[in-house]
């Protein structure tokens, strides 16, 4: 059984992916077809239109292209569901992404190796877990260089943040709920660290 803080996270978890991926549907099912469903109308209206107003839809048609690229770029990154749709490494990308965007100078690099793919259960277990790693290192480490390597059944974390005892600091809810995801997932949980050490987490998948 699950202790209560973990089981109160977890919940929450699962409350806020259920409401990304109702986002995520309304932003490619509503707001992407009308978009493409009005660059299809302006389409047909150049056929009558003078050279210099058929300029000017056209220039209208590649806003709009713009606009529906960045409408699903961000519907999938709300939609928990790429993980199952695109694989865990290019979930990973995502996240990595959006860690750069996120730290000014923080240098995030991701090597999945050629084919490397998880069932979806554990990639799912893993995409969470690295999503708090990399929250923790930026956050709480003040890590400036995060390395994130996949290949063989095992997917490591590494950050050059400040890092801690493990003998003496009790683990912290982020930490713990990581262990968790890991254990209900059977995926194998180690961590090295130490102050001033940086951190090494490593999930390894079952039967590797």
């Amino acid at each position: 059984m699950e202790p209560p803080v973990v089981e109160k996270l977890l919940a929450l978890l699962s409350d806020r992916e259920a409401e990304q991926a109702k986002v995520a549907r309304m932003l490619h099912d509503d707001a992407g077809q009308v978009l493409s469903a009005i660059g299809l109308h302006l389409e047909v209206l150049r056929v009558d239109l003078t050279p210099e107003q058929s300029a000017q839809v056209a220039d209208i048609q590649k806003l709009l292209e713009m606009v529906i690229s960045r409408i699903r770029a961000a519907s999938q990154a709300l939609h928990v569901n790429v993980v199952e749709r695109a694989g865990l490494g290019f979930a990973l990308e995502q996240l990595a992404s959006k860690a750069r965007e996120k730290g000014t100078g923080i240098t995030v690099q991701l090597q999945v190796a050629p084919g490397e793919r998880w069932p979806n259960e554990p990639a799912h277990a893993a995409y969470r877990i690295v999503a708090e790693l990399l929250e923790n290192a930026m956050r709480h480490a003040g890590a400036q260089r995060i390395e994130i390597r996949m290949q063989s059944g095992v997917l490591e974390v590494r950050d050059d943040g400040r890092g801690f005892d493990i003998e003496k600091k009790t683990a912290g809810l982020g930490l713990l709920l990581c262990r968790h995801l890991a254990k209900r997932s059977r995926l194998g949980f180690s961590i090295q660290s130490g102050t001033g050490q940086g951190t090494i987490v490593k999930l390894t998948l079952h039967g590797h």
